[in-house]
């Protein structure tokens, strides 16, 4: 490999054997160098190969403000995620984590404790997810000595699922916001009826995710409109009159329409949450 930029000591830009531009890390891997010379390969700690030109530039910038160090905690903490999950987990994440863990750890380090409103609904929407994000806590601790906030937990979680699910951040938050609001409205109409530990809770959780995906982003279809009935209004009232307030609850508050077949969808789930016909 041959230096093509040196950030600092540890640190460069460099070009591999096949012509790609790579980022190799090491204790005093750039001491005395400059660019054009050859790296010393018994100093590299880890080459990171990101995909595409917008990731390494982004990794350049980001390792123009933080340690090496978060990086490679980071690139820990996805190795463990695509060991321990099989979660499609795209490399992004890599540098989104790196760049949340430095700040975390600055606000740890005064006592500060970044307040996160929507942790009741990360912890219950995403339990995989947070258990997956409570081991990164678990790392960071090996790696620093320094245990983060369960609230810094729950936004690693959100790092987590954005980089599995093909949606925008912005719409993440939003689409926990959504479905927090939603099951407002269910808890409201069904009350102990919801057995919040069973599988068709689970299943309406996870459909919950996607249906909000699918309102939230412009670039998602929502269920199509010629999609037959699944369930009949008259024979379950309550539940129809429930999809109803959700559709209307959505409408009024992300000014998004929702379409028949998908409160059918929400029809059939809420049928299944409740065990028994209305």
């Amino acid at each position: 490999m041959v230096i093509k930029r040196v950030y600092n000591n540890n640190v460069a830009l460099a070009t591999d054997e096949s012509g790609r531009e790579v980022v190799v890390i090491g204790r005093g891997v750039c001491f005395g160098r400059r660019a054009g010379d050859a790296v010393d390969a018994s100093l590299v700690e880890k080459v990171f190969s990101l995909q595409g030109q917008d990731n390494v530039s982004r990794l350049e910038r980001l390792l123009k403000s933080i340690s090496p160090e978060y990086l490679l905690i980071a690139e820990e903490i996805v190795a463990m995620l695509r060991r321990e999950s099989s979660l499609p987990i795209d490399d992004g994440i890599i540098l989104a984590l790196a760049d949340h863990i430095s700040l975390s750890i600055e606000r740890e380090k005064r006592g500060v404790t970044l307040a996160n409103p929507m942790l009741f609904e990360i912890k219950h929407l995403y339990r995989k997810e947070f258990a997956l994000a409570e081991r990164a806590a678990e790392i960071i601790h090996e790696r620093l000595g320094i245990w983060v906030s369960e609230e810094e937990m729950g936004f690693i979680t959100l790092h987590i699922v954005n980089a599995t699910m093909s949606q925008r951040p912005d719409n993440l938050i939003f689409s926990v916001e959504m479905i927090k609001g939603i099951l407002g409205i269910v808890a409201q109409a069904y009350g102990e009826r919801v057995d919040t530990e069973s599988l068709s809770y689970e299943r309406f959780l996870r459909h919950l995710q996607f249906f909000a995906q699918r309102v939230m982003d412009s670039e998602s279809s929502q269920a199509d409109s010629t999609v037959p009935a699944l369930l009949e209004r008259e024979d379950y009232p309550d539940a129809f009159a429930c999809a109803d307030r959700i559709a209307a609850y959505v409408e009024q508050t992300h000014k998004t329409h929702v379409s028949s077949a998908e409160k059918s969808y929400l029809v059939y789930h809420l049928v299944n949450l409740v065990g028994v016909s209305d």
